[in-house]
C-alpha cells in the first residue's frame, strides 16, 4: 500500500516521513509532494489509496486537492493535517467527505493511530470495490446463463426434458424451481414506415430493451429473456407475482402497444401465455409460436393464447388437419427412432409432417402422453443402456454416442431415468 504526504513545508514532510512507522501500518511506499500540481501528478501515475495533506498551501489548497480527488480518484482515503482550527475548513472537509481532520503540532503516537484507522478504511473500500466488480461480473454472467437456459428450454426439443429444467436451472445458478412461473410473450414489430425502420440492429435492441425495462419497472416485473429470433419478432420471458392479474397484465401490454405507436410510430402485435409453470413453459410457448406463425395477429392486437386455445383446435378441425394427426405422430416417432442421437429441432419435425411445431408438440403429448423431449430422451437412454451393457465404450463415449456432450448432465439424467449412475449400470452388466 502507498501513501502520499502533501505539505508545502519541507520540514513537516521530513517529520512525517521519519516519525511514523509505516511498515507497521502495512505501507510500503511513501510519496511526497509540496503543492497540488505535484500531488496530482503522483496520483495520476501511481496507485495511491491514502493521502495525508495540509490545507493551507500556495497554488492550490488541500481542500481543492480533495475536490480533484473526489472527481478523478473517488476511492482514495484523504486526511487533513493542518495548523488551522478553522471551523469553515472543518465544515468544508466534512462536506468533501474527508476521512479525518488532524491538528498540528504532530503527536506521532496519535497520528499513527489515526493512520491505522485510515488504512482499515482503505481495505474496507478495496473490499467494497472488489465486491462491486464481482457483482457486475456476476450480473453479466447471470444474463448469459439466463439466455442460454431459455434458448434450451424454449427452442430445442431434444436438449432437455421438461422434467429436467429445474436441474438445468440449478446447474446454471439460476433461482428457478418447479414452483416458479413465467409469462412468455411474442412481439412482432411492424417496422416499415416507422421510426425503427432504419435502425441498425444494436440501436433497435437498445431502444426496444429500454421500452421493455421501463414497462417492467412500472409493473414490478423482471425480464428473464428478451431475444430477437427472426427479422421483426422478439421473444420475451417475464417473471412476476400473482398480484399482477392476467387482466392487469393484458392492460400493461396494451399500454406497450399504444406507447410504441405514439413514440416510434411502430405497430406491434403481441401474443402471450400467462404464468406458466417451469415444466409447462416450453409447451405453452410452442403453442404460442405456432399461433403467431399461422394466424399472424393483427397490428396493435394483444392476444391471450389461453383464451384462444379452443378456437385454435376448432380451426384445425375445420381444415382437416386433426384427421391425419395419428399418422403424423407415427411418422414423427419413426423419424426420432432413426435419428435420436442427432440434434432434432422442432422445425425439422414440423416440416416432416407439415404441421406447425407448436401444434405438433401439443398433439404428440395428447396422443402419446409424453412430450417430444421425453420421447427422445427415452430412446437415448435405451441405446445408452445397450452400449453400457456391451462394455466396449467408456461412459463418456456412450454419452457422446447417444447425443450428449455434457457428461455431467448425461450421468444425472441416466440416474434419474434408470435409477443408478452409468458407471454402476456398466459394472453390473459386465459380462
Amino acid at each position: 500500500m502507498n501513501i502520499l504526504l502533501v505539505d508545502d513545508n519541507i520540514y513537516t514532510i521530513r517529520a512525517l516521513k521519519s516519525g511514523i512507522d509505516y511498515n507497521a501500518l502495512g505501507i510500503t511506499g511513501v510519496y511526497t509532494a509540496r503543492n497540488m500540481a505535484c500531488a496530482v501528478e503522483w496520483l495520476e501515475k501511481e496507485e495511491i489509496p491514502l493521502v495525508l495533506t495540509d490545507i493551507e498551501m500556495p497554488n492550490g489548497t488541500g481542500l481543492q486537492l480533495l475536490e480533484w480527488i473526489n472527481e478523478h480518484r473517488p476511492g482514495i482515503v484523504t486526511l487533513f493535517c493542518t495548523s488551522y482550527a478553522n471551523f469553515d475548513y472543518a465544515k468544508k472537509a466534512v462536506e468533501l467527505h474527508s476521512f479525518d481532520y488532524y491538528l498540528k503540532p504532530i503527536q506521532y503516537e496519535d497520528l499513527q493511530k489515526l493512520l491505522a484507522k485510515a488504512v482499515e478504511e482503505v481495505k474496507k473500500r478495496a473490499q467494497a470495490k472488489a465486491k462491486e466488480r464481482y457483482e457486475v461480473y456476476w450480473n453479466d454472467t447471470l444474463r448469459v446463463h439466463k439466455s442460454h437456459f431459455w434458448e434450451d428450454a424454449l427452442f430445442w426439443v431434444d436438449s432437455y426434458d421438461e422434467e429436467e429444467l429445474e436441474f438445468l436451472a440449478e446447474s446454471r445458478y439460476l433461482p428457478y424451481s418447479a414452483e416458479s412461473r413465467f409469462t412468455t410473450v411474442i412481439l412482432r414489430f411492424e417496422k416499415e414506415k416507422s421510426r425503427m425502420n432504419d435502425f441498425p440492429r444494436n440501436l433497435e435492441r437498445f431502444v426496444a430493451g429500454n421500452i421493455m425495462e421501463e414497462l417492467c419497472e412500472k409493473a414490478d416485473m423482471q425480464i428473464e429473456l428478451f431475444l430477437k429470433y427472426c427479422r421483426d419478432t422478439w421473444t420475451l420471458v417475464l417473471s412476476h407475482g400473482e398480484i399482477l392479474t392476467k387482466e392487469e397484465f393484458h392492460e400493461v401490454l396494451a399500454g406497450l402497444v399504444h406507447n410504441m405507436g405514439e413514440v416510434l410510430h411502430c405497430a406491434v402485435s403481441v401474443c402471450y401465455a400467462y404464468r406458466c409453470t417451469l415444466q409447462d413453459v416450453r409447451g405453452r410457448y410452442m403453442l404460442l409460436e405456432g399461433f403467431c406463425r399461422e394466424h399472424s395477429p393483427k397490428q396493435d392486437e394483444v392476444v391471450d393464447i389461453d383464451r384462444l386455445e379452443d378456437e385454435i383446435c376448432e380451426v384445425k378441425e375445420e381444415h382437416g388437419e386433426v384427421q391425419g394427426t395419428g399418422n403424423a405422430i407415427a411418422k414423427v416417432k419413426q423419424y426420432i427412432d432413426e435419428h435420436f442421437c442427432e440434434n432434432i429441432t422442432r422445425d425439422t419435425l414440423g416440416e416432416i409432417v407439415y404441421l406447425s411445431p407448436g401444434y405438433l408438440a401439443a398433439s404428440f403429448k395428447r396422443e402419446t402422453g409424453s412430450s417430444l423431449g421425453s420421447y427422445i430422451i427415452e430412446r437415448r437412454m435405451e441405446k445408452a443402456k445397450a452400449l453400457l451393457a456391451d462394455g466396449k465404450l467408456t461412459v463418456s463415449e456412450v454419452a457422446f454416442a447417444v447425443g450428449y456432450d455434457n457428461f455431467t448432465y448425461f450421468s444425472r439424467l441416466f440416474k434419474n431415468k434408470v435409477g443408478v449412475m452409468p458407471k454402476e449400470y456398466k459394472k453390473g452388466r459386465k459380462k
